[in-house]
């Protein structure tokens, strides 16, 4: 499912850089079913990195000071949201910050995937501690806290955070300077992938029941008949952000399913799928770099951006995730090589 999330990802991310004006009409059904499964992207990426990060972290029972996973999982939280700052840095002189421009600083402070999952990483840490302290189960604190930030999202985005926070900190609350993934509402994905992984942790055989793929398959089916509820009773004045979220994490529960009861019925993932999944991190970096350029290099969006065909952007699309994955294959050859020597 990550590398599914991945592919999705390459796929939308290319299409959005190349495909021209003209080809972009929402009352064509081809763009929009696109433009409309090009936002299941996130959710699914997110609830993924949830449930794989609680897995591992809650597999084997040590305790919170003996447990290796903790380190780890700090310094990989600190390192994506570093990493994201990096992506987004707004001039190449690196400590000369006098061309700086206000719109290049919003840019830079803007919250992106990688601060998103870096950040949610960080909260299911602590999460869990106080899951410990408390001696209450870890799936009831996470599918709580999942609750907390579905309910809260449209008043936490409404209110003016530059007033009571430094911007870059405001970034993380409110779409208002450019966050593409502020914390509310996404770290929802993020929480419902730890309820998922904590289960699967004290429930192993989880995924091979069938019964139960078919019970989170139907939970799904009815978050999205609610979210269509809600969106039929919204009055004139927009969407409501609570049918986007119900029907968001409907569709990541029956995907999820749907690939655990696939996966009943194969006998092994290709390696390069499998590769392609381990590699998420260094794909997301490497892309981004290619079709949107850094501080230091030209994107092709720069020098192609907007301008293409259909059928040049599905070209284009194909060769971004051919690359991609050649590259993860050559980066976990080279893992290995590394590791025998």
């Amino acid at each position: 499912m990550r590398a599914f999330a991945i592919l999705m990802m390459l796929q939308g991310h290319t299409v959005s850089v190349f495909l021209a004006d003209s080809y972009r009409n929402m009352e064509s059904v081809v763009y929009s079913g696109w433009y409309i499964i090009r936002g299941y992207t996130a959710p699914i990426f997110m609830f993924t990195a949830g449930v794989v990060f609680t897995y591992l972290l809650t597999l084997k029972k040590f305790s919170l000071k003996e447990n290796p996973r903790i380190q780890k999982g700090i310094k990989r939280g600190i390192s994506l949201i570093v990493i994201g700052y990096i992506l987004r840095y707004p001039t190449y002189k690196i400590f000369i910050f006098s061309d700086v421009t206000t719109e290049q600083w919003f840019t830079f402070f803007a919250v992106d995937a990688l601060h998103l999952i870096g950040t949610g990483l960080l909260f299911i840490l602590l999460l869990e501690w106080i899951s410990s302290i408390l001696k209450i189960n870890n799936s009831i604190i996470f599918a709580l806290l999942a609750a907390f930030v579905f309910v809260a999202s449209p008043y936490i985005n409404s209110l003016a955070w530059e007033e009571v926070l430094p911007i870059p900190m405001a970034s993380y609350f409110t779409f208002k300077f450019g966050s593409i993934f502020p914390l509310f509402p996404y770290l929802q994905y993020m929480f419902v992938g730890a309820v998922i992984g904590s289960l699967l942790s004290k429930y192993p055989q989880l995924y091979k029941s069938v019964s139960t793929n078919i019970i989170i398959i139907i939970l799904g089916i009815v978050f999205v008949f609610l979210s269509r509820y809600i969106y039929s009773i919204v009055d004139s004045t927009g969407v409501s952000d609570y049918s986007v979220s119900l029907n968001r994490i409907g569709v990541v529960l029956i995907l999820n399913s749907t690939f655990a009861l696939i996966s009943l019925q194969i006998k092994s993932i290709p390696r390069y799928v499998v590769i392609t999944a381990k590699s998420s991190l260094l794909i997301y970096i490497i892309h981004l770099v290619i079709l949107y350029g850094s501080p230091w290099s030209l994107g092709l969006d720069y020098l192609f951006g907007r301008s293409f065909s259909v059928t040049l952007t599905i070209l284009s699309t194909i060769i971004m995730i051919t690359l991609m994955i050649l590259i993860s294959l050559r980066i976990d050859k080279f893992r290995l090589k590394k590791k025998n020597s």
